[in-house]
This record gives C-alpha cells, sequence and structure tokens, in this order.
C-alpha cells in the first residue's frame, strides 16, 4: 500500500472551502462555523466545530516535546493517549489538522471508539521501558490508522448504500486539490438507511463507533467503480464479527 501524503502548511485560510467539492459533504455543518473567518482560527476555537453540543476533547496548539536520548518512552505523552484524556494536540494553520477537527465534530463517538482502540494496541506493543519504538506496526494499528486517515464508511441496508467519507487525510487531499491518500471502504451493515443527512452521519458514527468496540474483520467484496474515490480504487473493507483488525 502506497500513501502520497502532501503537505502545504502555507496554505492560506478558506471559510468557504467546502464549497468547492461535494465529496467533502459530511463536515459541511462543522465548517460552517468558521464561515465568516478570513484567517485561521486558532487551535482553541476549533471546539466551535462542535456548534454547542458536547465535546468529548479539547484541541490544543501542540508543542512538541523532546525525550532525551536513552530515556524510556512516556506512553503517557504519546498522540493516542493523550486524546484519551481528552486532548488533541493540533498544529495551527494545518489543513489537516483542521479537517481533523471537524470530522471529530461530525463522527465524535466513531473518534473516541477509533483513538482508545489505537490506544490499547499502542500500549500493548511497547515493551516496557523501551527506549525506541518497534521498527513495524501491527495489522491492526495500521488498519487503524488507514480508516482515520483514508477511510471511507461504506453503509449498507440490503437494498441501498451510502458512502460517507471519514478520514481526513482524505478530505485533507480534496481541499488541497492533491492525491493526499489512498481511500479505504469500510462496510457497515444496518436495517435501514435514513435519507436526511444529518441523521445518516448519526447512524454512521454510532456504528462505527460499535464496530471498533468489538472486533471486525475484513469483508471480500468486489470494489467496483464507486471507489475510484481520487485516482485510485484499492480498498480496505471492514466489517463487524471477526478477530482482528487486518487489510486486503
Amino acid at each position: 500500500m502506497k500513501l502520497r501524503l502532501v503537505r502545504r502548511p502555507d496554505s492560506p485560510f478558506d471559510g468557504r472551502f467546502f464549497e468547492r467539492d461535494p465529496r467533502l459533504w459530511p463536515i459541511v455543518e462543522a465548517a460552517l462555523a468558521f464561515v465568516d473567518h478570513l484567517d485561521w482560527p486558532e487551535p482553541e476555537a476549533y471546539l466551535l466545530a462542535f456548534r454547542g453540543r458536547p465535546a468529548p476533547v479539547r484541541f490544543l496548539r501542540d508543542t512538541p516535546r523532546r525525550r532525551p536520548r536513552g530515556h524510556p518512552i512516556d506512553l503517557d505523552a504519546l498522540y493516542d493517549a493523550r486524546i484519551v484524556r481528552g486532548i488533541v494536540p493540533t498544529r495551527p494553520r494545518n489543513w489537516h489538522d483542521f479537517l481533523n477537527a471537524l470530522v471529530w465534530a461530525t463522527f465524535p463517538r466513531a473518534k473516541v471508539a477509533l483513538h482508545r482502540r489505537q490506544h490499547e494496541l499502542i500500549r500493548a506493543w511497547i515493551p516496557p521501558g523501551a527506549t525506541a519504538l518497534p521498527n513495524a506496526r501491527t495489522p491492526a494499528q495500521d488498519t487503524l490508522a488507514l480508516l482515520d486517515e483514508g477511510g471511507i464508511l461504506w453503509l449498507r441496508d440490503g437494498n441501498k448504500e451510502a458512502l460517507v467519507p471519514f478520514g481526513h487525510g482524505l478530505l485533507e487531499g480534496i481541499v488541497l486539490g492533491v492525491p493526499a491518500m489512498v481511500p479505504r471502504a469500510f462496510v457497515l451493515t444496518t436495517e435501514w438507511l435514513p435519507q436526511e443527512r444529518r441523521t445518516l452521519l448519526a447512524l454512521a458514527d454510532g456504528l462505527l463507533a460499535d464496530a471498533l468496540e468489538g472486533e471486525v474483520k475484513p469483508v471480500p467484496i468486489n470494489p467496483r467503480a464507486l471507489f475510484s474515490f481520487l485516482d485510485n480504487n484499492q480498498v480496505l473493507l471492514l466489517e463487524k464479527g471477526g478477530q482482528e483488525l487486518c487489510g486486503i
């Protein structure tokens, strides 16, 4: 799997960015909180994306700290550990992290479940007293990272289906007009699919959160032409009911 991450840290802010592409529809309501901003809001202001709803996290300006060479890794200082405690380290003036905040506001239950699961996997992955991270992540960690960055939620009820962009790396590529992330589809089955978009997003949020609380497995479904979402039709399919997270 090849990720083509493109960063443009000097990109100016555009409060109406969501009007550029209809694939950004899931985060429009959260983005409307910033539609009148002429410049980048401060990371702490990203809570406005929740539009008055309770927020499970706060967004704080990221201040990288160097660990003295040879010192053990502080597991509580790692990214997902800080999120579990309710703080999302956020780089200012950065589309990637801004869009992450909008995804948090749109899918709060799923994001909490995803980072809690990733935190548990990381704690089990790093040996006690380790002074360096292991050379390679586990398949389960990779799958969660792919979901977080490039996931498309594929909701199906037997008769109808809906595609819901979720990964903030994927959304970043759409905003910047570059293929920033290879998309991956994650299948979530339901008994019904609502027509109203806000209800659909709430359903997707709950379904994904529930799936991540349990065990999940890939489903061998033909990706079809639907998943030429950017310019690549490689997919990763995920459904509740298996023993581990892994990709195909």
